[in-house]
């Protein structure tokens, strides 16, 4: 269900009249990756909005609670690996993927540890999206523009990898390589609710290991404390035996079913992410060039052109004629009303750092 919501929104932002966020704007792990400049300078790396850190907010709150909850009821890249897992299963005799030899995989789940302070570290140092090129989900919310082969052809191999990976060994990139997930798992261990098996009960039929999709050996323990647990719940609904693994408090004897964990999970998320919308902290739409000046002061920042305006909307927000960019260019009167990034390819330029740059110079030069 996330998964298709969140994907229409990048249709919408890609090809809408509507002009929705794009996808860095509705990622949690944008709060962590600005953080260093929020507490350092009070500003927002580029491309990253205040939604991304009211996000993360939820996500957060929900680790405190439930453990790694977003990750397996509602990361959509989670979804798509799951449904890439139910794939495979579907082609083999036996529907138990197949498993890393262990010793390989556990070493490699420190890999997203590594991903983690990899990519915080040079963010902070950079002050800039760094990880953008290489994230698989935003090149998924590109699949659908030009840009995927060139700027995010990294993060397009990295989601086949995770994609083909998921087929063979359940949620790939969640157990090696996901930089949000090292997060939560830290935070996991201090979550309000587990996964407890009641070893008086438990008839140590095993179902439990089988149906877990990060692997986690469920039945050898009373207590889930793993890093690697997502809280999807699919120990708890494969157990045959009423009471044997339950989602609770440690030491309390009243446990809360899958599905009122699900609905209370996503309830969190909607009732932070609905608050803040109405406060107005919580932005769905671009703002035009000329309105981003006029919350700065009247000041144009050419960082805020986005390759969703156009032309005529850039040259009106400036006061740089059009002529200006079909002479540079070469573009046609009838592409000036077109989003600058469907145009960039047919002449030649780079949405980014060409129109910004040649935008910059032409106001430098006008003494603006």
């Amino acid at each position: 269900m996330v998964l298709v919501a969140i994907t229409g929104v990048g249709v919408l932002h890609q090809y809408g009249g509507i002009r929705l966020v794009g996808v860095d704007a509705l990622c949690p792990f944008g709060g962590i990756e600005t953080f260093w400049t929020l507490l350092t300078a009070g500003t927002l790396v580029k491309q990253i909005a205040v939604s991304s850190l009211i996000l993360l907010a939820a996500v957060l709150v929900i680790a405190i609670v439930f453990r790694r909850a977003f990750c397996g009821q509602i990361c959509p890249l989670g979804a798509m690996q799951e449904l890439a897992g139910k794939l495979g299963g579907s082609f083999r005799k036996h529907r138990r993927p197949l498993a890393v030899p262990q010793r390989l995989d556990k070493a490699a789940r420190y890999l997203k540890y590594a991903v983690l302070a990899f990519f915080t570290l040079w963010t902070f140092q950079a002050a800039a999206l760094v990880i953008r090129p290489y994230d698989p989900w935003v090149a998924w919310m590109h699949l659908s523009t030009t840009e995927v082969w060139g700027e995010f052809g990294i993060g397009l191999a990295v989601l086949g990898i995770s994609i083909v990976g998921s087929v063979v060994y359940d949620r790939f990139f969640c157990k090696y390589l996901c930089p949000m997930g090292a997060t939560l798992g830290l935070i996991s261990r201090f979550s309000i609710f587990k996964v407890l098996r009641d070893a008086d009960v438990c008839i140590d039929c095993g179902a439990c290991d089988k149906a877990c999709p990060m692997n986690v050996t469920v039945s050898s323990v009373e207590t889930v404390h793993s890093a690697e647990c997502i809280n999807c719940n699919e120990c708890v609904n494969a157990c045959p035996v009423s009471g044997a693994l339950t989602v609770s408090i440690p030491h309390r004897t009243r446990a809360i079913s899958t599905v009122a964990m699900w609905a209370a999970t996503l309830g969190i998320s909607i009732a932070i992410v609905g608050a803040a919308s109405i406060a107005g902290a919580f932005e769905w739409t671009v703002p035009t060039l000329a309105a981003s000046a006029t919350s700065s002061g009247g000041t144009i920042n050419v960082e805020d052109i986005k390759g969703s305006m156009t032309f005529e909307e850039i040259s009106a927000a400036t006061g740089i004629p059009t002529s200006a960019f079909a002479q540079e260019w070469r573009v046609a009167a009838s592409d000036m009303s077109v989003p600058i990034k469907d145009v960039a390819a047919t002449y030649g330029f780079d949405v980014h750092t060409g129109v910004r740059e040649f935008v910059r110079q032409q106001m430098e030069a006008a003494g603006k």
